[in-house]
């Protein structure tokens, strides 16, 4: 399993496509549209200290989008839907058998077994 980062950097308040940790700096990427691999196009290394990470859970919405930390989803479950923020996603979830959203789908007292579909209605920085 490939670990997806977006990015806040916080001075632009500005949501980067994705980012990668360098030894000294993050490298902040713009949407490739597929062109580069779905990896995101260098636009710029900074600091860390102005950054910060939000983990994709590998798990996609209804329109085909992951979902990633700090985003605000809608739930449909047994003809009920349920709102809430991915907040933290547990550290090595699969291996302890644990569901990316467990602490979300917990908050509702939904199972991962259940049948769930997901609708991205935002991030904590910006609305879709």
């Amino acid at each position: 399993m490939e670990f997806k980062f977006r990015v806040w950097y916080r001075p632009e308040k500005k949501l980067y496509y994705a980012g990668y940790q360098k030894l000294f700096s993050v490298t902040l990427c713009e949407d490739d549209h597929g062109s580069n691999e779905g990896r995101g196009l260098p636009v710029k290394d900074v600091h860390y200290d102005d950054c910060e990470f939000l983990q994709g859970t590998g798990i996609l919405a209804v329109d085909g989008r992951e979902i990633f930390e700090g985003d605000h989803v809608k739930i449909k479950s047994a003809g009920q839907e349920y709102r809430g923020t991915v907040d933290n996603i547990p550290d090595m979830y699969k291996s302890r058998g644990l569901h990316p959203m467990q602490e979300l789908l917990d908050q509702f007292g939904l199972q991962a077994e259940d049948e769930l579909s997901f609708e991205i209605t935002g991030n904590r920085y910006q609305e879709v």
